[in-house]
C-alpha cells in the first residue's frame, strides 16, 4: 500500500488549485445573483443560467459592479447580453 500525501505531488497541487479556482468563480457568480435578487427581486432563470456559464473572474467582477449600479434589471440584462456576445 502506498503511503503519501497527495498534496506533496504536482498533480495533487494542480487538482487543489483547480478546485480553489472553481470555488472562487462559483462565489463570484453567486454574489452577482444575490445583488440582483436584493435589488430587483426574483432573478429570471435565463439570467441565472447565463451568469453560471461565465468562468472569468474579471468579467464576473464587472457584472457585480454593474448589478449594484444599474437602475433596473432591464439595463442589467442588456449589459449581460453584451458581455456574453464578446
Amino acid at each position: 500500500m502506498l503511503n503519501f500525501d497527495l498534496m506533496d505531488t504536482v498533480a495533487g497541487k494542480q487538482v487543489y488549485d483547480m478546485g480553489l479556482q472553481k470555488g472562487v468563480i462559483n462565489d463570484a457568480q453567486e454574489m452577482v445573483i444575490e445583488v440582483l435578487d436584493a435589488r430587483f427581486g426574483m432573478v429570471p432563470n435565463e439570467v441565472v443560467e447565463t451568469i453560471q456559464t461565465i468562468s472569468e473572474r474579471d468579467v464576473l467582477k464587472n457584472l457585480h459592479r454593474q448589478a449594484t449600479l444599474c437602475p433596473d434589471n432591464i439595463h442589467f440584462k442588456e449589459i449581460l447580453s453584451k458581455t456574453t456576445e464578446e
